[in-house]
């Protein structure tokens, strides 16, 4: 499940649960269309958040080419998903914290 906020200064994208093939293919294409035009940061919570899968990270690198390294950052990354991101490379072009 996703939940959004947009206001002024970003888009937040809050997921829940686990990310894994399933779910991500499930709501891929919404979390596309939400970030279409968007003129502001995108911000992916994973406060809740404990697992995800390649489909996840394929998303999240897809939204930080979209929206420009500088304008995507993740937010409450716990440890072991922190670590996938790591593993994968992916701490160097995404903003993690």
């Amino acid at each position: 499940m996703i939940s959004y906020i947009a206001g002024p200064e970003k888009l937040i994208c809050r997921f829940e649960d686990r990310m894994d093939t399933v779910q991500c293919q499930a709501v891929e294409k919404e979390i596309f269309e939400k970030l279409q035009g968007v003129g502001t940061p995108i911000v992916f919570d994973l406060e809740r958040v404990a697992y995800i899968a390649s489909s996840f990270l394929r998303i999240c690198l897809r939204a930080c080419k979209e929206a420009g390294a500088e304008r995507f950052s993740l937010i409450h990354v716990c440890p072991e998903v922190k670590k996938v991101f790591k593993i994968a490379g992916f701490d160097r072009q995404i903003n993690i914290q």
